[in-house]
């Protein structure tokens, strides 16, 4: 029996939604907006790549919660294991009247 999820709280978005909206989005890589400034990162970290990115966005996890941007649209930081043992991040805008998700900037993760 498959459940269905409740609907998004828009107005208190939570890390769980988050992760669901990032990652039923990033399913179809052409949602995935990458900004100049996260390429930009992809090159200064070198061993991050966009398929990573598109790993990350895909599989990772949001471990806290999203905050609104000065635009009131919500930003989350999801992040997952690459290259085997190093935790990357991806900070992700979600539009809310949009299936398009756009990649801030990517880091690394570290404890």
């Amino acid at each position: 029996m498959k459940v269905n999820p409740r609907p998004v709280r828009w107005i208190d978005l939570r890390s769980d939604e988050a992760e669901r909206l990032i990652r039923q989005r990033a399913n179809d890589t052409a949602n995935i907006l990458v900004s100049m400034h996260a390429y930009e990162r992809l090159e200064e970290r070198g061993s991050i790549t966009d398929i990573d990115v598109y790993w990350i966005l895909q599989k990772g996890r949001v471990l806290q919660k999203p905050q609104k941007n000065k635009k009131g649209e919500w930003e989350a930081i999801i992040q997952k294991k690459v290259n085997g043992n190093r935790d990357a991040a991806a900070v992700t805008i979600i539009f809310k009247n949009s299936n398009k998700l756009k990649v801030k900037t990517v880091m690394w993760i570290d404890p």
